[in-house]
């Protein structure tokens, strides 16, 4: 019999995309998937959309939080507590998929030594499709083991792109702590020294608007800050449990609290908040 498949569905008020995300999910050409759907109290129409699959047979678990977590990587956990499948996709319920792409995704997995595999992934809005995303995993070559030098990148930039075997799930320990950068942990933590491979036989589409998560131009100050804190945090513990050297630790360190001035605004960088900021940034460094 075929590997089961969980396909994890969060949700937080994207009813304006979820028809188009549920039709790519439940017209998979592969059909041995359950689907666990897990709303985060959306305050839109998100419920009306998702209520005619409640009792779907393909769907093994619907879940409606009472109140909002605040963070996706929290509902993540969540399905992966759920899941019984051998292996995992996150299908953002913003984004979309060729109905081929579990079939073509289990297909690299099963005939292949890696232990996730990435759809080549095109972005795409309400004007359409309009270019595709350069994984940093990628870098080198379509089949790359994640090494701890790669910790200064994320190296996938679409959760939706990829499947991956369930026990990895396994690893991942600290990651609800973020509430900005939890899939960059994610992935250092459950892919560390993993195999990961593109798969150019299917398509995945990564929705960009002006209000995405990962976008990070025209946030406020405070998220700025978050942005920054997350990022120490997360190396610290880096350089604590894998000994990485003070010139990568420092370089990341950098990297991140640049990204976060160079988008803030004269008067922000003026405020007493950015100055904390800064003194952490240059007490923190090696």
């Amino acid at each position: 019999m075929k590997p089961l498949v969980s396909v994890i569905l969060p949700n937080y008020n994207h009813a304006s995309y979820l028809k188009e995300r549920l039709d790519s999910i439940f017209n998979q050409t592969y059909l041995n998937f359950e689907v666990i759907i897990l709303d985060d109290c959306s305050t839109d129409s998100s419920l009306k959309v998702l209520e005619p699959y409640r009792n779907h047979p393909k769907v093994s678990h619907f879940i409606l939080n009472k109140t909002n977590t605040g963070s996706p990587f929290m509902q993540w956990q969540k399905g992966f507590e759920l899941a019984q499948g051998k292996y995992i996709w996150i299908a953002e319920s913003d984004d979309k998929a060729d109905f081929n792409f579990l079939e073509q995704q289990l297909s690299l997995l099963d005939s292949n030594t890696s232990d996730v595999v990435v759809a080549k992934t095109l972005k795409f809005n309400e004007k359409g499709v309009f270019d595709e995303v350069q994984h940093p995993a990628f870098k080198k070559n379509e089949k790359q083991l994640l090494h701890l030098n790669d910790v200064l990148y994320c190296p996938i930039l679409n959760v939706s792109a990829i499947v991956f075997e369930s026990h990895l799930c396994d690893l991942a320990k600290t990651f609800t702590d973020y509430n900005i950068i939890g899939d960059r942990v994610f992935y250092h933590e459950a892919f560390l020294n993993k195999t990961i491979t593109k798969n150019q036989k299917t398509t995945a589409y990564f929705r960009k608007s002006g209000d995405s998560v990962s976008t990070l131009d025209n946030r406020s100050l405070k998220y700025y800050r978050g942005y920054f804190f997350e990022h120490l945090k997360f190396i610290k513990e880096v350089y604590k449990i894998n000994k990485i050297s003070g010139s990568l630790y420092n370089t990341y360190v950098t990297r991140f609290f640049n990204r976060a001035r160079y988008r803030m605004t004269r008067k922000e960088k003026l405020n007493f908040s950015f100055l904390k900021m800064y003194i952490n940034y240059k007490r923190n460094l090696k």
